[in-house]
This record gives structure tokens, sequence and C-alpha cells, in this order.
């Protein structure tokens, strides 16, 4: 997959083209979360992002039929609308995948029976007598709505006893009115429904099982997540559940990570047990962390194990990983397993990361180069004292067999430039430099000190 980049915030050029591993390095504020965001949205398809255009609503002997078309116009207005609430202006396109394509070119042929939970908001004029209003209401919440679609065009059948709704209510305009936009909403839900369905199962295809985008704060975002647990686990109450939610509107992609951090892939587990002093077990209701079989409160273990439990939980097997700042509150030897950990990942997980860490951009560029054994692997793992890494060497081992492909993008102002991994060995493009100033004027002090100014 290849992302192009035209004027989207401090990024006046791009292409990027995704690897198994795709590092993006760069000073802050060049871009590096815009083209993460950028392909987020190219692959998160919206609950209702289909606008339709609806037909007057026509009433016939107990029934009513409500016609309507997909307004791809509309909708494609609506795309751009929607990813500015987390995307400044510009221009940015995922080929070949991206949903925006998805939904201006796929045509739907289907046709469903549905039952609404509830009814959509109804408003009716003076003229609808209570009884009338009574009567519509149940009926319509008591029956079976037809929806059918072909290409372009689609239509709601609704058989429904109104024989008994006086005329004068039943034919007023406001009435009329009220009823198409109701039926034109049930539309819609299901129209966006089949496309999201339609779109999920297009990336499947593509070898994509879901996009996951752990953003920076995301250990903020996974102790609100326990802690709901932890009070859901003593009262259960589907209304206290609703009250206690971490709900977002905007960006979508801090509620999109919210609503993933579940419970945890035993397979990713195995690959990050040489990270934690202790365990993360599953009581069913909720989640903990146990050192010497002792359960230690999620408000009060260290903030490494919450970064590492909150990557832990959000990621699933084949989906397409979206990280930033993975080495987050990580000590140098976390940060260096961290890296490890994401090569074995990429295996059978695509990961897109961003990062500052010149000891993370070090260890992957070098392990796709130098692809070690499991047994060479041993020797760092002892020398490190690391524990319980059997199964994150063999997936490194796998990872080597596989011939991961890893590409580097460094963004500097206003460009993103390739960067080989043969340059990369030789430092991170923008710290290295930095580095270089800082032994510099070191030795400079030292030699200041030892033989004086001259």
């Amino acid at each position: 997959m290849k992302l192009r980049l035209s004027n989207l915030g401090p990024i006046k050029h791009g292409e990027i083209e995704l690897g198994d591993i795709t590092l993006f390095v760069g000073k802050p504020s060049t871009g590096k979360s815009t083209a993460m965001r950028a392909i987020f949205y190219s692959l998160y398809c919206p609950g209702l992002l289909i606008e339709l255009r609806g037909y007057p609503l026509e009433v016939r002997d107990n029934s009513f039929l409500q016609r309507f078309a997909i307004d791809r116009e509309e909708t494609e207005k609506y795309y751009k609308r929607f990813v500015r609430d987390s995307l400044p202006e510009g221009e940015f396109k995922l080929e070949p995948i991206n949903v925006l394509d998805f939904v201006l070119t796929r045509k739907l042929s289907y046709e469903e029976k549905y039952r609404p939970i509830s009814l959509p908001p109804m408003y009716f004029p003076n003229k609808c007598k209570n009884k009338d209003v009574e009567r519509l209401r149940s009926s319509l919440s008591n029956t079976i709505y037809e929806i059918s679609v072909n290409g372009d065009k689609g239509e709601v059948k609704v058989e429904a006893d109104i024989s008994k709704v006086k005329e004068a209510c039943l034919k007023d305009y406001e009435t009329l009115s009220s009823l198409s936009r109701a039926f034109m909403m049930i539309a819609q839900e299901r129209v966006n429904y089949q496309y999201y369905l339609g779109f999920n199962e297009f990336l499947r295809e593509k070898g994509i099982n879901d996009v996951v985008y752990i953003p920076y704060g995301r250990s903020f975002l996974a102790l609100q997540k326990f802690v709901v647990q932890e009070i859901l686990s003593y009262f259960k109450s589907p209304l206290l559940e609703l009250d206690l939610e971490f709900n977002f509107t905007r960006p979508h992609y801090l509620m999109e990570y919210y609503r993933g951090l579940s419970t945890y892939n035993e397979k990713i587990f195995n690959l990050i047990k040489p990270l934690l002093k202790g365990q993360v077990k599953d009581l069913g209701e909720k989640l903990v962390y146990v050192e010497e079989d002792k359960i230690i409160p999620w408000e009060y273990v260290s903030a490494s194990v919450l970064e590492i439990v909150s990557f832990l939980l959000s990621v699933k097997e084949g989906s397409l990983v979206l990280f930033e700042e993975p080495e987050t509150q990580l000590h140098e030897e976390l940060q260096l397993l961290m890296g490890v950990v994401l090569y074995a990942l990429s295996s059978f997980n695509r990961i897109v990361i961003s990062t500052h860490s010149q000891t993370m951009f070090y260890i992957i560029a070098h392990l796709s180069m130098l692809r070690p054994t499991k047994e060479e692997l041993k020797d760092l793992f002892e020398d490190l004292k690391v524990k319980d890494y059997e199964a994150l060497a063999e997936a490194v081992e796998k990872a080597n067999q596989k011939e991961v492909k890893v590409k580097i993008y460094h963004f500097t102002e206003g460009e993103v430039k390739d960067v080989s991994v043969d340059e990369a060995v030789k430092g991170m493009p923008g710290t290295i430099d930095v580095l270089k100033k800082e032994f510099k004027w070191v030795s400079s002090l030292h030699s200041k000190r030892l033989f004086g100014e001259g």
C-alpha cells in the first residue's frame, strides 16, 4: 500500500510505501502523527458515512413506501468534513485501498427484513389526536420494515394498520414529513451498516482483519477502562455502564482505541512477557495485574506496566497497527525489548511506528539486517536477565524466515524522505546529528576542565 500526501498540515509532499514494519522518524511537528492518522482514516468506515436523498413518502392501503437514492456527491462532502475533525486541510490518499473510493464506487444489491429496536423521533401536528398518534406509533413499532437497494436506488416498505387513523392526520404535510424523516433515518442506518460490513470484508480479503490506532496518552485511556470495569464488577447495572462509559465524539481514533481495549490475545501476551515483572490475568468480569501472587490495583501499577498492557489489550492478530511513540514511559532496556517485540509481531501483523527513540529504531534496523537466530537472541536476553523469552525468540525467527520488509521515512520540514536500512544502522536521522553535537560539546568541556581554556 502507498500513501500519497500533498499539503497536509506540515507535509508539503510525501509518498510512503508501507512495509511489514514502517518507521516514521523526525523532529516534532513534522507530520508523523498526521501521516498515521491519514492511514487510519483511509481504512476507517464510520457508522453514518453514506448520505441518502429521499423522495416524497407514498401512502397506500395500510402501507407506506419511502423511496430514496444514495447521494455519492454528498457522501464525499460528508467524508471530507468528517476527517477534518482529526486532520488538517490538505490531500491524502492510500492506494489501492481506501474507504472513500470503496463507498463511491461499490454498488449495493440486497434486501432485508428489519424490525427496529426503537423508532426514531417522530413529531405530529395538532390535527393528529392522541389516539391517532398512539395508533401510528404502535403500528410502526410492531411491524417489519422491508428494505431493498439496487445500485443507487432503494426503498423502505412498511406494512402498517393505519385504517383507524384519521385521514386529516394521516395526509397532513407535517405528518408525512415526520414519517418520511423517520423512515429515512432507518434506511440510512441499514444502508450504512451494509457498507460497513462490505468494506471490512474487503479489508479482510486484502489481509487486514482490523486497523488499530494506538495513540499517545493511551495509558490514561487504559486506566479509565480498568476503573470502569472495576466499578461495574461491583454494581451490575446497564444504566450505570452507559453513564460511566468513556465516550468521545472526536477525535474518532481515540474513541475507537478505547472501545477496542478488551481481553488480550494469548499469542501476543507470550511475546511481551519478557517486558513484565508480573502477570495479566482475565477474571471474566475484569482484568487484573498480579505480582508475587498479589493483585496490584491498576491505579498503583507503574507507568511502564500501564503502557505495555495498553498495547497488549489493543493488538489483535492480523491487524494493521498504527503505534505512536511506543517508547513512552519505557526505560532504555524496555525500549530495546519493545523494539524486538514489534519486529517479532510483524511476522503476522503490519505495523507503522512513529518514534523518537534511537534505541528502538536501532534494534529494529539491525534485526532486519542481521536476522539473528534464537540462539543469538538468547545471548542478548540472558545478558539482560530476561525471563520467558522463548516465544519472543521464536517469533523473531519466524519474522526472519518471512524476510520482513522494513521501510523507514524521515520527516523533515515539509518533506518525507525514504531512508534505507543500510543508512539507518548508522543512526536515526535527525537524532544522530544531535548526538554528535552533544558529544562534541561534552568533549570540549572535558578538554577545558582537564587542560584549561587554552
